[in-house]
């Protein structure tokens, strides 16, 4: 299983959920620019943290491309659009 976590100044990590621990617990591998970084473990109560506004900091996906698809959303531009103020004639 393969996850986003969010970080309060509006980046994101990534990585994948290893194996359980214990109960309770995972080990996790986020993703290194250059190297392999080492595992960390991570409560289910982590996962499950939200923010004041009840926005969910993980997302867990499946498989790598799922994920990938996810950021790739994420990181793309907003098209901006354009409303007419002017009210058609009839």
């Amino acid at each position: 299983m393969y996850f986003t976590v969010d970080d309060p100044d509006g980046s994101y990590a990534t990585g994948q959920v290893i194996r359980l621990a214990a109960e309770g617990l995972y080990f996790v591998r986020f993703d290194g620019n250059e190297v392999t970084l080492p595992l960390e473990l991570v409560s289910i109560g982590e996962m499950l943290e939200t923010t004041e506004e009840e926005y969910k900091l993980w997302r867990f996906f499946d498989t790598i491309e799922e994920r990938d698809k996810w950021i790739e959303w994420l990181d793309a531009p907003s098209k901006p659009r354009v409303i007419s103020l002017v009210r058609p004639t009839k």
